[in-house]
């Protein structure tokens, strides 16, 4: 699993993820999206671009679930959008879609985020 920062601004951050989304040979102290971000990390809104996320397992879904609880527990929000169908299922089969917030496009998760609309 790759992350990337793609845009910051006004307190949101897009990160596209790609590959395999897994904690597959990542320890458990090691969490990505403060390892990228920093410690204030889970203060900010982050939207997760996945459209480049190849497949996500239990492992993955487990990470996401860890990072939504630490985001909820620190003012924080994660949006994800643009999830392939591979994903997108993965998260319905397992109701994550009723957990997560989920948008189509980055425009949807900037809306549902409550970021300010780009001038």
């Amino acid at each position: 699993m790759n992350l990337q920062i793609t845009s910051t601004k006004d307190g949101h951050v897009h990160i596209a993820v790609s590959g395999r989304v897994s904690q597959d040979g990542i320890s458990r102290e090691q969490e990505p999206i403060s390892t990228l971000l920093g410690p204030e990390a889970y203060k900010l809104t982050v939207l997760l671009n996945l459209r480049d996320a190849e497949v996500i397992d239990s492992s993955g879904i487990g990470w996401l679930l860890v990072c939504h609880k630490r985001f909820a527990e620190n003012g924080g929000r994660m949006v994800c959008y643009s999830a392939p169908p591979a994903v997108a299922n993965v998260f319905k089969l397992m109701r994550m879609d009723l957990v997560f917030d989920n948008a189509a496009n980055a425009d949807e998760a900037e809306k549902l985020a409550g970021v300010s609309p780009k001038e």
